[in-house]
Formats: structure tokens, sequence, C-alpha cells
């Protein structure tokens, strides 16, 4: 982690939560977890817009971990992204919390919204899908790249 990321995940406490719970399912523990973190107002008034919802909860269960992990852990070179690290879920809340860009990307047959929430932090592109549920959002996907030049 590199001294910008780690200037910016001391302002969010639940950061040093997300890769232990990561580390933890990177290593085969299979204990049922959920880290739930801070939302900002800004965030709050975004999922408002984008979901019309007021949102009192973001999540993180061992569950998402190990799809991310299973889906975007290794081999991501082939897809021009980076494999995701247990390290890199502690830059999830700032993700989440200072986006550059939050959209609204897909709706699915149950009626759940899927948001992205991305962020560049130092040259890479964080990218964090969640999905709606009842009045909390769960994150269900984290994602990486290299930053393009000028971008």
């Amino acid at each position: 982690m590199t001294d910008k990321e780690k200037e910016i995940v001391k302002h969010y406490p639940e950061s040093s939560l997300l890769v232990e719970l990561a580390k933890n399912t990177w290593n085969g523990n299979i204990n049922a977890v959920r880290v739930d973190f801070f939302l900002s107002d800004r965030l709050k008034a975004e999922l408002r817009k984008l979901l019309d919802k007021d949102i009192k909860s973001i999540f993180i269960t061992d569950s998402d971990v190990r799809h991310i992990k299973k889906n975007h852990g290794q081999g991501e070179a082939r897809r021009g992204q980076e494999n995701i690290t247990p390290e890199d879920f502690a830059l999830i809340p700032a993700v989440m919390n200072e986006f550059d860009t939050a959209k609204h990307e897909d709706t699915d047959r149950k009626g759940n919204k899927k948001v992205l929430f991305i962020k560049k932090v130092n040259g890479t592109v964080y990218t964090a899908s969640v999905e709606r549920g009842n009045n909390q959002i769960g994150v269900i996907t984290l994602w990486k790249t290299k930053a393009r030049s000028g971008a």
C-alpha cells in the first residue's frame, strides 16, 4: 500500500477490519462475518438520488470477499485489470465515501439495483459494485485497473 493510500484509510477505522476479513477469507477461514461501514452525507445523498431510497447501512460479508477473491484475485491481467489483494479491501470505504463517479449499472429481476462507485487513487482506479437490498447495500465486487495516461 502506498503512502497516499495509507493516508486515505486512516480516516476509516473499519479499514483494518476489512483487511483482516479479506486475509482470513484468503486463508480459507469460512466463518460467517459481516462488516458494516460508515456512510458520509455525500454518499447518502448520492444513494438517495440513484436508488430513490434512504440507505442506512453498507456492508460486506465473507461470501462477498470469497466472490472477489475467486473472480478478481488472480489472472486479472488478461482482462486489463490488476489482481485484488486483501490490502485493497482497506480502500473500500474511501471508494464509497470519496467516489469520483457513481452510476446506476443494472437492476436485477428482483428489483435490486446495482451501483458502481469509482475512485482514482495514486494512479490506480478502484471500482466497487454494490447492490441494494432493504434500506442497506452490500459490496458485491471490487476490481482495480491502472489509470490511463491523462485520465
